[in-house]
């Protein structure tokens, strides 16, 4: 089933699940190894967006930071779809470490949903998100929204 959201260029479609929002267009695979016997399992994972209130329809975005005299902790926060590409384009999560909140297109994940670094090379050629990366405009600054969001991760841009 497919549901269709629209942006600034036109149509994305993504894939409706338990009331997730799957980015397809970003696909990472993911083997799982259960700690009680040891069976494998192999999962094909995709970006979901939000369903609360305050987040709903953005991806959750998670990086591990440590504070001085502390140890180390996870921060996450929540973007849109262009934000998403935004960060993309300009090579954020690669530069700062962040990973995705991703989910199974197939099946259920029989744990929290895990969290993975996406490479570029994780977005299918030509796709509506591959075509919304490309038409960011690097020499920008980030908006507002985006440069606040980012502070809970403390990533100043």
């Amino acid at each position: 089933m497919g549901f269709c959201v629209g942006w600034r260029l036109g149509k994305l479609w993504l894939s409706k699940k338990e009331n997730k929002m799957l980015l397809t267009d970003i696909a990472v695979e993911h083997t799982r190894v259960s700690k009680q016997n040891g069976v494998r399992q192999t999962f094909l994972l995709h970006p979901f967006t939000d369903t609360q209130r305050d987040t709903l329809g953005k991806f959750e975005i998670v990086r591990d930071i440590r504070e001085p005299g502390f140890k180390e902790v996870k921060r996450s926060t929540f973007v849109t779809f262009q934000q998403l590409a935004e960060l993309y384009a300009k090579g954020v999560l690669e530069e700062f470490g962040f990973s995705v909140r991703m989910c199974p297109g197939q099946g259920t994940y029989p744990a929290a949903n895990p969290t993975k670094k996406i490479l570029p090379t994780s977005i299918r050629p030509g796709s509506p998100f591959d075509l919304a990366v490309q038409l960011v405009d690097v020499s920008k600054p980030a908006t507002r929204e985006l440069r606040t969001a980012l502070l809970r991760t403390n990533v100043k841009l």
